[in-house]
């Protein structure tokens, strides 16, 4: 056969689950870890790199901004009349009043300035006309070298290295200012004075050492010529870096780059940032022993997380075992007992799960078969009992019919035509009662039964009994099970007219793709208790066995185990008139092939 290519398939359940395990599990998880640990160093240094980069190019977008903004502060100093005026003009008593209201306008905008811009510490204003304001920190120190380096660049701004100065309120400090020549607006070529701006250091080393801290090792900045400008080690300030092979490659191609680097035998991977407001290149020294330290504790973790993920899959295992595979292997043997024909097999159920449910339907599914069976065997010998009694009973039907045309005959003959037509209406409601192979009818052959047996009924009772028979339109040639109707119909004469009158109407029609029969009488209706022990048998079908042979349970059991247990008989409640209700609910068939389907 075909399954013998796969000897898998042929494995116990238990021998199957355990071999997954091992090859989807157990085997995967080390091969994927190992793979995962040898590539894992590769990733998360990648992954460091990225981040690094990420973080220096924050940094430098930062410090771009800061530079940007101070550059704007001296360009809008060029061309502010107030600046100008106050710088290039000497105070004179004449032009006393004038120059107030300038250093007034002055000293609101850098005060405005120094405290929006907290990173800016001081700014000295030097004009030709001998004009000089200093606002923010007070400091002292050797700025001439700067101012001379601006005077000499006309206009152009000069940014200097971190230099040391003497803060009035804070002491020692360092700084990195912004120098630059005022020109005049008119006359670009002349000088109006000079202006200085002053960062605090520690606001930008701030910036660098969130990238690098101190112990990883360092970060620092250099000019395009490769001078330090700014460092943690200040006897390198001023000065070409010391190692030429990080020059090299910090001038070497792009604006940021990654390369390793040895330098007093330790390991580093530098990172380089190019500004492009400057030209200055952002540095980081970081030890490749760092990032060894960090991806330890996490491959260690990984190592761990392995194992742990091998012991889940182990209880897991196990967890399927008896949440699984026993309650299947258990399912199996009573199946195998119930093919041997033991309708007593139950399976034990120990879950709320689609496991335990699967059983509790096994077990629902062996007590039906049961319950089947015993039905089956009991309607077939009670179908044949009433066969049975039906034939012993039974005279010859072509002697009746001729017995009776005989009779219908005579009748005419000696001129009674009215006992003629009842003989008629009995010769014809006989044919129609007389047993045939079919099962179904028509609703209109159906209801011409009723109105045969009814018409005989009326000869009988006279204008005590009334009826009406409804049909809606398009019902005529609906299709159901033969004589469920005239029995309910005969069962209200003998038992709700107990003074020999009424009326019966039935009612035939369609509601929600069904169609609904109702049978009502103005006789005296159910006792209270009766009614409510006929109702409980047609839900339960169990219950006294005389009532259980009354025609209502028997139509409702014909009717049920032909369409199914939605459909039936009910008895509705309808407090509003007297009599009884009988509403019979079947499929709305309109052929004889889809009845006999």
């Amino acid at each position: 056969m075909r399954f013998n290519r796969y000897p898998f398939l042929h494995f116990s359940l238990r021998r199957k689950s355990i071999a997954i395990f091992v090859l989807l599990v157990t085997l995967p998880s080390l091969l994927i870890g190992n793979v995962i640990l040898s590539r894992y160093d590769a990733i998360l240094r990648q992954q460091f790199i990225d981040a690094m980069e990420k973080n220096l190019n924050t940094i430098e977008l930062n410090l771009s901004e800061k530079i940007k903004t101070i550059e704007d502060l001296s360009d809008y100093m060029i061309y502010q009349e107030n600046f100008r005026r106050f710088m290039e003009t000497p105070t004179t008593p004449s032009n006393m009043e004038q120059m107030n209201k300038d250093q007034t306008v002055i000293e609101g905008f850098i005060a405005f300035q120094i405290m929006s811009k907290r990173y800016i510490k001081s700014i000295s204003l030097q004009g030709t006309g001998g004009n000089q304001l200093q606002m923010g920190e007070p400091v002292k120190g050797l700025e001439q070298p700067w101012l001379d380096l601006a005077q000499s660049n006309k206009g152009r701004v000069i940014w200097t290295d971190s230099y040391k100065l003497e803060s009035g309120w804070t002491g020692s400090k360092r700084v990195v200012s912004m120098v630059r020549t005022i020109n005049s607006f008119e006359t670009p070529s002349r000088s109006v004075g000079q202006v200085i701006v002053r960062l605090d250091e520690s606001e930008i080393t701030d910036l660098l050492r969130a990238a690098v801290l101190k112990d990883q090792g360092s970060i620092f900045m250099i000019r395009p010529g490769g001078s330090v400008l700014l460092h943690q080690d200040e006897s390198l300030i001023g000065r070409p870096y010391p190692d030429e092979a990080l020059l090299r490659g910090v001038n070497a191609g792009a604006a940021n780059k990654v390369f390793s680097l040895e330098e007093d035998g330790v390991s580093y991977i530098v990172f380089s940032q190019r500004m492009k407001s400057t030209g200055w290149n952002i540095v980081a020294l970081v030890k490749d022993q760092a990032i060894v330290q960090k991806t330890e504790a996490i491959k260690a973790s990984l190592k761990f997380l392995i194992l742990i993920i091998v012991i889940l899959g182990l209880l897991a295992l196990i967890g399927f075992e008896f949440a699984m595979i026993r309650p299947m292997l258990e399912l199996s043997r009573q199946t195998q007992r119930l093919k041997k024909g033991d309708f007593s097999v139950q399976v034990k159920v120990r879950s709320q799960d689609e496991v335990g449910e699967l059983g509790r339907q096994f077990n629902n599914m062996v007590m039906t078969i049961k319950e089947l069976i015993d039905k089956k065997y009991k309607l077939e010998i009670r179908q044949k009992d009433s066969e049975l009694r039906i034939l012993q009973s039974q005279m010859d039907p072509h002697f009746l019919y001729n017995t009776l045309d005989m009779i219908r005959w005579t009748a005419r003959l000696e001129k009674a035509p009215e006992t003629s037509q009842l003989i008629e209406t009995l010769s014809r409601f006989f044919r129609m009662g007389q047993i045939s192979e079919k099962r179904y009818t028509t609703l209109a052959g159906e209801l011409d039964f009723v109105r045969a047996y009814l018409n005989l009924q009326q000869k009988r009772m006279g204008s005590k009994l009334q009826f009406t028979l409804y049909l809606e339109a398009q019902l005529d040639n609906a299709v159901l099970l033969k004589k469920i109707i005239q029995p309910l119909v005969e069962n209200s004469i003998k038992h709700g007219f107990p003074r020999g009158g009424g009326r019966i109407d039935v009612r035939c029609y369609t509601e929600e793709g069904d169609l609904f029969i109702d049978v009502l009488d103005s006789g005296i209706g159910f006792a209270k208790d009766k009614l409510e022990e006929i109702r409980q048998i047609l839900i339960t079908r169990k219950g006294n066995e005389d009532v259980m042979n009354h025609a209502i349970c028997n139509i409702h059991e014909r009717i049920s185990l032909e369409y199914g247990s939605d459909y039936g008989i009910t008895i509705p409640h309808e407090p509003s008139r007297a009599g009884a209700c009988i509403r019979i609910r079947i499929p709305y068939w309109m052929n004889e092939q889809e009845g006999e389907r």
